[in-house]
This record gives C-alpha cells, structure tokens and sequence, in this order.
C-alpha cells in the first residue's frame, strides 16, 4: 500500500530517522497489513482527526486515606489539523482538589498554553506539534498506527506471541521523546491489542486496546487501559473519533485572557534562616523546614533529596547536628520519597497511625515500633519550638500540620503555597478545606511556606484566596466539561 507523502510530512510524532536498520520485507508486509486494517486510504488521507475520551484516573499512592483508592474522572480532546500542520490537546479533569480545565495550542507556529480556570494563555516554545499531545498519542491505537507509518524504516519485527489466546505479531519502532514502542498485533485482524514501552523507573508501561470501532471508515478502539507496573493508572471508558470534520473552533484563542505571573527561580539550593535555628531549604519542586532543638534537628518535608537540603542546612548554620525527628505530613508516594534518607540520617518518623504502613512500604527492610512517634489530636516537639497538629483536609484524612509558634508559621504541603512573584495561587477544594481546619486551631498564623511553593503568604492571602470559591465550573463554549 502507498502511503501518502502529505500524511507523512504532517502526523505528530516524527523521529530523525537513522541510517540504519531500515525495515524489509517481513516488517513492510506487517506495516501495510496495519495500515490496512485500520482504514487504509481513509486513514492515510484524512484532512483531520478529533479524538475524545472519557477516563477514570487511579490516583495509586495519592488517596485521601491509604487504605483505598481514589478514582477521578476526566476527559480529553485530541484533535490533528494534518493539512496546516497545528494541533490541540484539551484535558477536562475533575477530582477531590476541584474541578480543573487546561489546553494545549500548537497553531502551526506557535504554541500556547492555556488554563481556562485561571483564564491565562501565555506562549510556550516547547510546546511544538510533536510535543502537544504526545501522552494521549500513546493511549490511542490508531495514531500509533500514525507513528508506526512515520518511522516505517526503523521498525523492527519481533516473536509471534499468544497474546489474550490468540496469535499476535510484534512491531517495536522509535517515538520522538519516548522509549521505543512495541506493539502486538492480532495475526488475524491487524489490530492493535496493546503497546508496551519501558520507563527507567516505573518498568515496563503496558497500553492495552478493547472493543474495537468502525468511524467514517477508520478502526479504533472504544477502550483501553494504561497500566504502570501493572497496576492501573488510566482507563479509557468510552472513546469516540470524527475524521476530516470541522476543526477551525478547536484552534480558537482566547481573546480576553491575561498571561501567567512570572515564577521565582528555584533550580538552585536556597537556604533560608526564618528565625533562630528555623531553617527553610531545597530546591526545584521540594523544600523542607529544619528546627534546631539544641543538640539535634527536627524536621518536616519529606520529598526526595532530603539529605542535600539538611547538608545544605548544616553547612549555612555551621553545625554538625543529627536529624533526630522526621515529621511526615501525610501518606502521599512523593512525599514520603525521602524516607529512606530519614532512616538513614537515624531519624525517628513522628507521624500518624494510619500512614505507618506506607513509611514502612519505602524500606528495604521494615523499621522497629520504637522508630515511630506516634501523633494523637496534636503534639510538641523541639522543646516547643515546634508543634504539630492533626487536622483533615480533603486532600488528606490525616494530615500533620507544622507550625512554628515563635515566628508564626505554618509549614504546609500540597495545600497553600506558590512561587509565583505575585499574586495569588488558584483556590481548590483542597486550599478551601485547608482554610476551615487550619481557622479552628485558633494558631496566631502570620505566614504559610510549603514543600514545593517558596513565596510567604499570610492568613490575609489564605482568607482572600478562598473567599467565595465554588467547585462548580465550567466555561459555558468549553463543551468537553460538561458530564
């Protein structure tokens, strides 16, 4: 089969290709046996494709509680103008933290992102016609079938395999900015059952394609699933595609929009003495707050790399102290990924009994009870200097707020924080919960610093956030929100 030179030249994911290990026989005979079997010419030729999903997203290691599972729902709209080469990419997501709206604008010479619940839209150079879109592209058989016809020249044919008890060919070939990707494809049909490819730190991610569509003459598939690990990330529940259809309004930008604030630069590590022996460190996405106790540290923030940030404290205080207490704020997978390094420093965890297990889930080997301070109602620590607060937020069941009473401040994560030079994070469900649980200790709260936000806010800015917040929203011309 002839496939077209414009199709080409347009489909997203393009990779240079290399001068060798061009594809024979075998893997051509496949290729076209795919192509073929997912539409051929009405494929090939097609004008345009819009592609929408309804998901349910496992959020694995980020429930409110660690004894279940939250699931969210959100949709998305994937739409490519092969013929003047733009693309877009709306995701609709709606979760315990609110209601949340963003899309992504490659127009052909610009790309922009846009967050229709902030009502920003600013320029983003990285956002190119290959990079816009490139998750959903994976979660979608029919344009890997559109990758696959790109890098034609590379692939490479696998082992027949028995896959779901029917015979099943393999194809792995390259994807700009991602791991080779290895289909099966159903011997009989040409279909595509599933895609695999390997991430350095989760394994092997497995894509698998259900219930297979006819629409204006190119197969799909209805359903499918995306698993890390093994374990269900994503599951595509129902999924509906328009070929060659009018695409002008999904390119459509915001005419009355402001762009974002500018963020504060936080690449390097930044040490900050608060107040005597109060110290606030990291860099990137995860901070930490130290108290010297006097002849030890105590600390809270939990994200990876906390043996540079309390290093980095040490070196700035000119001390050599032990981290004696380790206050793990909640359960969440990224911010007990510094646990091991807690251990090691000889930390004990002062944390709650519900989140015990997932601590002990970071060891290799399992800590002994005396390891855990366990937190009922509230608790003192560092001679007073600390104090810690069990308080439940949505996003949270049980989360461990640290407050400094000597400066007023409350250390807090995933709840109220930015590093935007001005102005003020966006409220959601989370921040709004917050607010009611934090306004109940009656603290004297003059500022708030977070794990991953290193501007100070204060209890004004909390009050002036929330003030009126509404979960419900849904911009009247954005019809992918609506349930």
């Amino acid at each position: 089969m002839k496939i077209k030179n414009k199709l080409l030249a347009a489909v997203s994911c393009l990779a240079i290709l290399s001068p060798a290990g061009f594809a024979g026989d075998s893997e051509d005979a496949l290729i076209e046996k795919v192509v073929a079997a997912y539409g051929g010419d009405a494929l090939t030729s097609a004008k345009s494709l819009s592609i929408e999903s309804s998901n349910r997203n496992i959020a694995i290691g980020q429930s409110p509680s660690p004894t279940e599972t939250n699931i969210a729902t959100s949709k998305t709209k994937l739409v490519i103008d092969f013929e003047n080469q733009r693309k877009s990419v709306e995701n609709w997501n709606k979760n315990r933290g609110g209601v949340f709206l963003n899309q992504a604008i490659f127009d052909g010479e610009t790309g922009y992102a846009i967050n229709h619940g902030n009502r920003t839209s600013t320029v983003n150079p990285n956002l190119t016609f290959d990079a816009v879109g490139g998750g959903s592209l994976r979660t979608f058989d029919t344009t890997l079938v559109l990758v696959l016809m790109n890098n034609k020249d590379n692939a490479v044919r696998g082992e027949d395999v028995k896959y779901r008890n029917r015979a099943h060919e393999t194809l792995t070939f390259p994807m700009a900015g991602s791991p080779d990707l290895t289909i099966y494809v159903d011997k009989e049909s040409g279909l595509i059952s599933k895609m695999t490819r390997e991430n350095p730190v989760a394994g092997t991610l497995h894509y698998v394609f259900n219930d297979h569509k006819m629409q204006d003459g190119v197969a799909y598939a209805g359903q499918s699933s995306f698993l890390v690990a093994g374990q269900p990330n994503t599951m595509i529940v129902d999924r509906s595609i328009r070929v060659n259809g009018d695409v002008s309004g999904d390119f459509a930008l915001p005419t009355d929009y402001s762009a974002p604030g500018a963020n504060l630069n936080t690449s390097e590590m930044m040490v900050r003495e608060l107040a005597d022996g109060v110290f606030y460190a990291g860099q990137n996405g995860g901070f930490s707050i130290f108290v010297d106790a006097g002849d030890h540290f105590v600390a809270a923030g939990g994200y990876a790399g906390l043996t540079a940030r309390f290093d980095a404290v040490k070196a700035a205080a000119g001390v050599d102290k032990p981290l004696k207490q380790q206050i793990v704020t909640h359960h969440h997978a990224d911010h007990i990924g510094g646990m091991v390094e807690a251990a090691t420093l000889g930390a004990s965890f002062v944390t709650v009994a519900e989140h015990v297990a997932p601590i002990q889930g970071q060891m290799t080997d399992a800590l002994p009870d005396s390891r855990f301070e366990m937190v009922t109602g509230n608790r003192s620590l560092a001679n007073g200097k600390v104090q810690v607060f069990d308080i439940s937020t949505t996003h949270s069941d049980h989360y461990l707020l640290v407050y400094v009473p000597e400066i007023g401040l409350v250390f807090s994560a995933d709840h109220f924080s930015t590093n935007l030079e001005e102005g003020l994070p966006t409220a959601n469900n989370n921040m709004a919960s917050f607010r009611t649980a934090v306004e109940s200790l009656n603290l004297d709260v003059e500022g708030f610093l977070g794990a991953h936000g290193t501007r100070q806010l204060t209890m004004r800015d909390l009050r002036t956030a929330t003030e009126g917040y509404s979960e419900v929203y849904c911009p009247a011309n954005r019809s992918i929100c609506s349930e």
